[in-house]
């Protein structure tokens, strides 16, 4: 038969011995817990875009005996550009007259390739004034561009005008249309003074929309279902 002494003495080693597995156990553990390993991978994005064109060796040519990257009153706004528009003269709208006006849209160096439409908003009533489209590289967008009733073949006053080809971007030199939309701005021979004399600004208004021609990719973006429906909604609908 066991003491009381022994009894304390067998109760105090049951716990040392219990102190002592629960001190292995929490060393394992936190031996567990150095033996861990992390990781991680990171990717820088370049994110797509385009830029404006800033090189004046790049852009395109005027009229012969002009020379545009001499001329500091060249009309250049960003993604537009028109070689012939010298900003320092007044172009005066006289029946029988021509105005030189060529605007032609670029996009920068390391931009991606692009879709480009051209909007003419013209204020001049009764066809007074017009333009030639330049068809080799343009055409009209159907239902979007008024053409002049018994004029020129391919003379429109106003509307949304389509780049044909994509404009392929370059990595070391802004690009150009080939062309500009037109050449030159016509005033009929039958303009009259209450057709060109009209209230508010006598502003003939060129805007651009650049669209990007393929997808993640590389596929080709579709344009009729897609681009053309944008460059409406970006260029005639505006408030």
């Amino acid at each position: 038969m066991k003491t009381q002494t022994q009894k304390r003495n067998g109760k105090k080693a049951a716990v040392l011995a219990a102190l002592a597995l629960l001190l292995v156990a929490c060393v394992a553990m936190g031996t567990m817990a150095w033996l861990t390993a992390t990781d991680e991978l990171t990717n820088t994005f370049v994110v797509g875009d385009f830029t404006e064109p800033t090189v004046p060796d790049d852009r395109p040519d005027p009229q012969p005996g002009q020379d545009d990257n001499q001329n500091p009153n060249i009309s250049t706004d960003g993604y537009l550009i028109e070689p012939s528009w010298d900003t320092s003269e007044e172009h005066k709208l006289v029946p029988g007259a021509s105005i030189l006006k060529d605007p032609y849209v670029g996009i920068g160096k390391g931009s991606e390739d692009a879709v480009v439409y051209v909007y003419v908003e013209n204020p001049f009533e009764n066809d007074s004034v017009y333009f030639v489209l330049n068809t080799t590289f343009w055409k009209a967008v159907d239902g979007e561009a008024t053409s002049v009733s018994g004029g020129p073949a391919n003379a429109y006053t106003e509307g949304l005008f389509e780049y044909i080809p994509n404009l392929e971007a370059q990595a070391d030199k802004d690009v150009w249309t080939e062309q500009p939309v037109f050449s030159q701005v016509v005033v009929s021979d039958e303009a009259t003074t209450a057709d060109l004399n009209i209230t508010g600004d006598k502003n003939i208004v060129i805007s651009c929309f650049i669209h990007q021609a393929k997808d993640g990719n590389g596929s080709p973006i579709d344009r009729e279902s897609v681009i053309e429906p944008a460059a409406i909604d970006a260029l005639t609908t505006q408030p």
